[in-house]
């Protein structure tokens, strides 16, 4: 009787131990299968993460005073464009460049209001090969420049003849092109695709009233338009107010928005390196229209 006891009790003992060790296959295979479901969808969706609005910043107008030095203190993603010919051209696209700094030249071209434009200008008047001459020598006095944009431009952009010669300079030399948009009826977008030339255009002109209360309304507008269409290109100048003010709103800019250079913005956010643009070149890059013109 005692055996029968025995054996029963072992039996039970048993079958409670396959009945548990049941039980922790069960949830182990579970928990196996949910990693692995994890897993599974990690790797479906390794490549998507979400992409934030960019926002690619040039300061135009550096170069004629010390004081512009004052924008080294911006983020190096700033793109910065150097005036040639002037006092602190050459120095400042040097220390541009060690600080890993993009560098645009900003090239004087005619106007419709017969502004004074410094040394070296581009005129309505010259032959092809006279701007040719005149962009390559401002290019030697902003030694690491990797682009281009108009300073004024209001009536030099507007003719095809010119623009052609400017164009070919780029092209030769790999180097894109932003418009400034200083006329609505401004040509050189269209011709520096024509051309092969990455080329783009300024949304949002930032400062034309160097004002904090006009600041923030066209930051706003960058914003709202760079979340509407992905990515913009806005313009400020080296003025303190606009330095000031810039500081505090790129080190502080919403989760979903990111600052990019010039280059990132040509090459749609790929972060390549400048050396994309060789091959092959970004002759294709499409804008939408902009209303907004730059005053002069």
């Amino acid at each position: 009787m005692l055996l029968v006891c025995v054996s029963l009790l072992v039996d039970a003992t048993q079958l409670l131990t396959k009945d548990s060790q049941t039980k922790i296959n069960s949830v182990a295979a579970k928990s196996a299968k949910v990693k692995l479901v994890s897993s599974q969808q990690a790797k479906q969706y390794s490549s998507y993460k979400q992409k934030k609005a960019q926002i690619a910043i040039i300061i135009d107008d550096i170069g004629n005073k010390r004081a512009d030095a004052d924008a080294f203190s911006l983020p190096e993603k700033v793109t910065f464009s150097i005036l040639p010919h002037a006092p602190f051209s050459t120095q400042f696209s040097s220390y541009s460049y060690h600080q890993g700094r993009e560098v645009m030249l900003h090239m004087p071209m005619e106007s419709l209001h017969g502004d004074a434009l410094g040394d070296g200008a581009l005129l309505a008047s010259m032959y092809p090969e006279e701007v040719e001459n005149n962009l390559l020598s401002a290019l030697e006095s902003v030694p690491h420049a990797i682009g281009v944009n108009n300073h004024m431009g209001s009536k030099l952009t507007q003719i095809t003849l010119q623009m052609n010669a400017v164009m070919d300079v780029l092209y030769k030399h790999n180097l894109y092109f932003i418009d400034s948009r200083t006329t609505k009826f401004t040509k050189a977008h269209i011709i520096a695709q024509q051309h092969g030339v990455a080329s783009a255009q300024r949304h949002v002109f930032l400062d034309h009233h160097a004002n904090e209360a006009f600041l923030e309304k066209q930051f706003d507008q960058l914003i709202r338009k760079a979340r509407r269409d992905g990515s913009v290109i806005g313009i400020a100048h080296p003025y303190k107010v606009s330095i000031l003010f810039l500081q505090r709103k790129l080190a502080h800019l919403p989760d979903d928005i990111e600052l990019i250079t010039v280059s990132e913005y040509l090459s749609k956010g790929s972060r390549e390196s400048i050396d994309s643009f060789e091959q092959p070149r970004l002759a294709k890059e499409t804008m939408l229209p902009t209303t907004d013109i730059a005053p002069e």
